[in-house]
């Protein structure tokens, strides 16, 4: 067992299960057949790996993750950059301060706080490089260096934003929430040695401790040095796939509505394997169920007027990349696409609730407004849930952050069924045995309800 992270063993093997499913409940593929093949929709995805990263000053060269550790999202060169200096960094070194395409070296005496104080000088400065050293313990130094030797960078992006000009959070949410990391994607941050440092601002190790102490520097070492900075990403090539299964309907068959969940999740951690039970299994079991009925209903006479797409989306925890590669390779023309249900996290409730008696509901009412009655109407004469729109509002961050996002992002109206966060939330913890199914029942018979609402109407 190894949880379903994108691109492993565990992902591939959901994958499969999933269709096998589709082909159980007699669902068959967009083709018209039950050829495995055509269940899927195969892509490449590109895990970062650890960025070459390069500083050079008049006589040394210093390399990442031997005595520099700087992290960025683009690739970047600058053969003569200048260094600012701001010794312990007061308030008044940075704040009202533009230190555009400049880099700037600020002294800590603890470099995990130094990390999220770094944030704030790259926000008000506007500053290209912002690095951080601790000249009283080289060995927190270190320390920080063979914790990130462990860890795997988790971005993942599509070959289409392989390019210096992309910002990942742009494909995730427009909410006010992220403007501040959108406007420093082309920002890198990192801690360096003392080693470093010293070449850098050319003074000695004692002197950098004696300035870290007292906050005092001379003329000479406000001065702004020049030195070369280049920072190179590297990919790994990692494939995936969607899961697709497809109802045709009647006299509107070349209008089509998505149901979907993502069936992906963290993968395994730290020997830990994170199942993502409600996160989202909870979602993928659903859309399942929802398509056995659909078809037993076909199967009885009873067709929809338009066809059903039903999607099991890979990759959301990537930056929802299977929902906006499907965007971008519809199998459908996003034209035809009517809207989109998206179910994601279904069995528990959040802190706000002491039951599963609710659902929240994203999306109503913005594109298309009369998805806010049908989901009423609906639920009134059915499940009598109680529908949550607190988070309905197109700046809250929760309104883009699962695949519903990627078909907004295109005009296609969408709703997203969520039943908020808990505190198993991305953790090993979230097991099967914690889950509430009669609440994924309820969720999936709303959505059905829904769908067929949508499905059939003039």
């Amino acid at each position: 067992m190894e949880g379903r992270d994108t691109g492993s063993k565990g992902q591939k093997l959901a994958a499969k299960y999933i269709c096998q499913q589709f082909i159980n409940a007699g669902v068959n593929n967009p083709k018209g057949n039950q050829d495995r093949s055509g269940y899927f929709q195969n892509f490449a995805i590109y895990k970062k790996e650890q960025a070459d990263a390069e500083i050079q000053t008049i006589n040394k060269v210093f390399i990442n993750y031997e005595d520099i550790l700087i992290s960025g999202f683009t690739n970047y060169s600058n053969d003569s950059m200048d260094l600012v200096f701001l010794g312990t960094a007061p308030d008044t070194s940075y704040i009202n301060k533009d230190y555009s395409n400049k880099a700037v070296l600020f002294l800590s005496t603890n470099l995990y706080a130094a990390a999220i104080k770094s944030n704030d000088i790259a926000e008000a400065s506007k500053a290209r490089l912002v690095l951080f050293c601790n000249p009283n313990k080289n060995s927190q130094y270190k320390e920080l260096l063979e914790k990130r030797k462990t860890i795997s960078p988790r971005g993942m992006i599509l070959k289409s934003e392989m390019n210096n000009n992309f910002n990942p959070f742009d494909s995730i949410s427009s909410a006010a929430s992220f403007t501040k990391y959108k406007n420093r994607m082309h920002t890198y941050q990192g801690a360096i040695s003392n080693l470093a440092a010293c070449a850098l601002l050319q003074i000695k190790p004692k002197r950098l401790k004696q300035i870290l102490e007292t906050n005092k520097m001379n003329k000479t070492e406000q001065k702004i040095c020049k030195f070369t900075f280049n920072f190179d990403l590297k990919y790994k090539e990692v494939s995936t796939e969607n899961v697709f299964a497809f109802l045709p309907g009647t006299n509107k068959k070349e209008e089509v509505l998505v149901i979907s969940a993502h069936y992906d999740h963290i993968g395994k951690k730290d020997g830990e394997i994170f199942n993502g039970a409600n996160d989202n299994a909870s979602g993928t079991a659903a859309i399942i169920e929802i398509a056995r009925k659909f078809q037993e209903a076909s199967d009885e006479g009873h067709k929809t007027k338009r066809s059903i797409l039903f999607t099991a989306f890979t990759g959301e925890e990537k930056g929802l990349c299977g929902s906006k590669y499907f965007a971008d390779n519809p199998p459908f023309p996003l034209s035809n696409i009517v809207g989109n249900l998206n179910l994601d996290m279904l069995g528990r409730h959040d802190e706000f609730n002491d039951t599963t008696d609710y659902i929240y509901l994203l999306g109503t009412n913005h594109l298309e407004p009369k998805l806010k009655v049908i989901s009423d109407s609906i639920n009134q004469i059915s499940t009598k849930l109680r529908l949550d729109y607190k988070y309905d509002m197109p700046d809250n961050f929760l309104y883009q952050a699962s695949d519903q996002a990627s078909f907004v992002k295109h005009g296609i109206p969408a709703v997203f069924y969520f039943n908020g966060l808990h505190d198993d939330y991305h953790k090993a913890s979230d097991t099967a045995d914690k889950i509430d199914f009669r609440a994924i029942k309820r969720v999936s018979e709303l959505v059905f309800l829904t769908a067929w609402e949508l499905a059939n109407e003039k």
